[in-house]
């Protein structure tokens, strides 16, 4: 197809990105950049998208994790790949039924009222308006998904396949139904995993209270001690260690439960701890997992306390009926304090599970639920780590990840709640019996009206662990499947390896027998300029589309107002303060530049607004009216053949294969800040500051060849330089390829070797560069040593004050006959970059003249003809008095132990870094004094 070239104008000063952006990505879809056709021949390069909560809003963690995804698609894409990059989104049954909760109490709709058909109907209706709203997002960053291959978990094909896992696994003894001790959510009124409690490194401040238990025969107490008193109303015993001889008297006989009356035995049982408190542990079997086992051994029965939404339940004395978890709390501490029976309250850290989503405490309950046997399929995924099948990156996850497999215990997949995938099992009204089908009863052609389903629901997370290989169509051998699983790489946060990662490798191992993907990428943890991990509970994050399209005060202000941390106020100050206008958005590129750059094998990344600005869009602005003097310089070629290469074009040719080795191998590591590094040095330095200066008198050059041989190194360079950049800034790379292409293909520039075959006229689509292996180390050193000499004259031009316009003469004096050739073949480059009326070699030392001394020459400049030496010498006295006058004071104020004692630190800092900045400008007007004294 013929491309429409871009709206911008390279006459227009400056780069607008909200201008480009939107037709840019039609352009894409129109081309087909965003969809993937299966190309016979080519090896493939698969990403499944981690699917985002159909609830979620783009956050920085979701613009980081996918932009390192779409740039590596587009660099796989441009080199020859058949690239797949699968989107979607997840169901998120927890969340997704809250937020629809929400919405329904905002009505004054009871959901119990309303029943599971209507409440699932409401959410597929709030899905199908609401869900893929991220997915828009994630395209306005320039994310190059095949979005007709868009999958979401509830989709029909996605939730058969979970159907047949569950199945499966089920026939193969690997779940299993039974009464255990679960993780309960009284919010959300459900079963969680383990991996969906949080628990604060060092616990929460918290009490245990000492309780004594009266012997029934009257003849004493023991004393037990616990962190939740309103457990106690569901004890069964009271269990001591069978090797402590403060109790054997008493095993075999009762204590009366306090507040209850019920006599309950005291038993014996090695998993009591002699030196622990007083010994003696009360047995909670329903709310404790270590009792439950306890309760097993010994045949104790197990009760029940607390209904499903953390009041107290039937099981508990009937005064205690309805009354909330932590009320009921209260009322046990003063009623055993009343009787005598509270022995003390020891103030203590103490160990709270919370739920991930609720942030409620939870309570450990005993109910019927379903779970996954682990410890066979984690072996497989042990075994595949262990023999080089997947790798993790950074290595440090690996010894994580396998420390977890080697520990982890059966997951409980059954959740209560109505959204998600229903459990596929079925009971007998009659008998009991279990039926686990891929298909409903009156689908096996039973009598439908016999059976009743399982009213639970699976985890969430079921479904994503098969993710990598359900969005292709498995339990289905499908040709995508065939082609492109497994998938190359897994990106991912470093906090769901336990949740999602794991998981994928087990059941990809167990249903398919390959690991999902070769390679998992773990990206850093994004924290604000303080250190702190962005959240919306401290409301210190950045919202991606307020960088990309710019926001108000008041929409900046929003998330801090939410979540009302602490020092609100202070951050609503440095807000009005760095942005009292609000933020002016600096398009997608430059989010994407800038989240990449800081994107190394580090734990966490520091970032704020201030960030995109000096970062990408300072890059971005640059690269566009760079692009402008290149373009249009090259709309003018000169025709004819071209002159022998000069000796930066040589040397630029050389470090544009560097900085393609080196990009190409940043990527393959996943080290993308250093892959941006490279990438802007290059362009900043070596193109820009050095060789484009360099060049500018010859493309005014009245030799045509001369001309022709820099406007074809140019061409080469700044093609390879738009295809290098495309994967990190693809809109403002695609508009530029659009203006760049036709002005290469009307003056034939396009057979230069790096240009062959670059005849695209979608960017996207061009080949990437490769190394043609162009560049000499030594001629690399030899250039560098020119690029020295230049930057000792601009020293000593700056110092003396002369301006650029203004020619020196220089000579220069080798220090021996290699330097001598080295720096005589690269004369013209040290004229023209410095400034120079004259350049020639010298004999010996001269005298009256600003000396620079290298390793390799010194350099003498004739500044006396263009400076009065006198007066500047006058003129930087005057200015080092008084930068003693400010050191005397800076070291007094560092001195003083009051000020050093009372100034907060930010203060203090302050002040040192003043003096350390005048000792540096003290020593810098010391060097010049010295300078000047050489020309008198």
């Amino acid at each position: 197809m013929a491309r429409k070239n871009s709206s911008l104008s390279l006459d227009q000063k400056h780069y607008i990105p909200a201008q480009i952006e939107s037709e840019i990505y039609a352009l894409w879809e129109e081309s087909g950049v965003t969809s993937t056709k299966r190309t016979a021949g080519r090896p493939t390069y698969t990403i499944v998208i981690p699917p985002p909560n159909i609830t979620g809003r783009l956050h920085m963690g979701h613009a980081l994790n996918n932009t390192v995804q779409d740039a590596l698609i587009r660099f796989k894409r441009m080199d020859g790949f058949d690239a797949l990059w699968i989107p979607g989104t997840d169901h998120a049954g927890i969340s997704t039924q809250s937020v629809v909760k929400k919405h329904l109490d905002a009505e004054g709709i009871n959901y119990l009222e309303l029943g599971r058909e209507k409440t699932i109907e409401r959410i597929w209706e709030w899905r199908n308006k609401y869900g893929d709203q991220i997915l828009t997002q994630l395209r306005r960053m320039g994310c190059s998904c095949d979005w007709s291959r868009t999958r979401f978990t509830m989709d029909e094909m996605l939730s058969r396949a979970v159907r047949t896992a569950f199945k499966r696994l089920y026939d193969e003894g690997l779940i299993y139904r039974g009464k255990y001790i679960v993780n309960w959510c009284p919010v959300d009124r459900t079963a969680l995993s383990d991996d969906e409690v949080i628990t604060t490194d060092g616990g929460e401040p918290g009490h245990l209270w000492h309780i004594k238990y009266p012997l029934s025969d009257g003849s004493g107490y023991v004393t037990v001690a616990t962190t939740r008193p309103e457990t106690m109303l569901g004890d069964t015993a009271i269990a001591v260690n069978p090797k402590d001889p403060r109790y054997q008297k008493i095993v075999g006989q009762t204590v009366t439960l306090p507040l209850v009356g019920r006599e309950i035995p005291v038993i014996a049982d090695d998993y009591v701890e002699k030196d622990f408190g007083s010994g003696c542990l009360k047995v909670t079997p329903a709310h404790d997992l270590n009792d439950f086992q306890i309760s097993r051994r010994h045949n104790l029965p197990q009760l029940n306390v607390m209904n499903e939404d953390g009041t107290m339940g039937e099981h508990a004395p009937k005064k205690y009926h309805g009354m909330d978890r932590f009320a009921c709390r209260e009322v046990v501490v003063e009623e055993l304090s009343a009787l005598g029976l509270l022995a003390g309250i020891e103030d203590r850290m103490t160990p709270i599970g919370r739920a991930q989503r609720s942030r409620s405490i939870i309570e450990y309950r005993l109910s019927d639920q379903w779970f996954v046997r682990m410890q066979p399929l984690a072996q497989q995924a042990i075994e595949a780590s262990e023999n080089g099948e997947i790798h993790l990156f950074p290595t440090r996850w690996e010894k994580i990840y396998r420390d977890w497999l080697m520990n982890t215990r059966d997951w409980c997949i059954s959740r209560q709640i109505w959204w998600g995938h229903r459990i596929p099992a079925w009971y007998h009204k009659a008998t009991g019996e279990i039926l686990v089908a891929e298909e409903t009863p009156a689908q096996a052609k039973l009598r439908p009206e016999e059976w009743e389903q399982d009213k639970d629901v699976l985890d969430t997370w079921f479904s994503s662990a098969l993710w990598p290989y359900s969005t292709m169509g498995w339990p289905d051998k499908t040709e995508d499947l065939a082609r492109y699983y497994p998938t190359s790489l897994l990106s991912t946060a470093k906090d769901i390896i336990y949740f999602w990662v794991a998981r994928m490798v087990m059941t990809g191992l167990q249903f398919t027998g390959r690991v999902p993907f070769r390679q998992v990428y773990f990206h850093p943890v994004i924290c604000d300029a303080q250190g702190e991990t962005m959240s919306k509970s401290r409301g210190n994050g950045i919202d991606p589309l307020h960088v990309i399209e710019g926001a108000g005060v008041a929409e900046l202000e929003g998330p801090i107002r939410e979540a009302r941390p602490e020092n609100m106020e202070q951050m609503l100050v440095e807000l009005h303060r760095s942005y009292p206008g609000g933020f002016k958005g600096v398009g997608a590129d430059a989010l994407r530049l800038t989240l990449l750059s800081l994107n190394s094998h580090a734990q966490q990344v520091q970032l704020s607004l201030q960030k995109f600005e000096e970062v990408g869009q300072k890059f971005v602005d640059k690269l566009w009216n760079a692009s402008r003097f290149v373009i249009q310089n090259l709309a003018e070629a000169a025709v004819g053949k071209p002159a022998a290469p000069a000796i930066e074009d040589l040397w630029i040719l050389g470090r544009l294969d560097s900085t393609t080795a080196s990009v190409r191998s940043a990527f393959d590591r996943f080290y993308f800040s250093e892959a941006v590094a490279t990438l802007y040095s290059f362009f900043w330095d070596d193109v820009c500051d050095w060789y484009v200066e360099l060049i500018k008198p010859r493309m005014k050059s009245p030799d045509a060849a001369e001309r022709r041989r820099a406007q074809e190194t140019l061409a080469e360079v700044f093609s390879a330089l738009l295809r290098l950049l495309h994967p990190v800034i693809p809109y403002i790379t695609e508009a530029l390829w659009g203006h760049l292409q036709p002005v290469l293909a009307r003056h034939d520039l396009l057979s230069t070797p790096g240009n062959t075959a670059q005849s695209d006229e979608i960017c996207a689509f061009a080949a990437y560069p490769v190394d043609l292996r162009r560049f000499s180390k030594t001629q690399d050193d030899e250039f560098e040593l020119l690029q020295r000499i230049v930057r000792e004259v601009r020293n000593t031009r700056s110092t003396a004050g002369i301006a650029s316009n203004v020619s020196l003469s220089l000579l220069i004096l080798p220090k021996n006959e290699k330097w001598r050739e080295i720096i005589e073949k690269g004369k013209s480059v040290i004229e023209r970059s410095a400034r120079l009326k004259s350049c020639a070699f010298c004999c010996e030392k001269q005298n009256k003249m600003a000396v620079c001394v290298l390793e390799e020459a010194d350099l003498f400049i004739n500044l006396a003809e263009h400076i009065d030496a006198g007066a500047e010498i006058r003129r930087n006295q005057t200015a080092l008095a008084k930068v003693e006058k400010d050191i005397v004071f800076h070291q007094s104020k560092l001195q003083n132990k009051s000020f050093m004692e009372k100034a907060p630190e930010h203060v203090r800092m302050e002040q040192e870094h003043n003096l350390a900045e005048a000792e540096l400008k003290r020593a810098k007007l010391l060097q010049t004094l010295a300078e000047l004294n050489q020309l008198l």
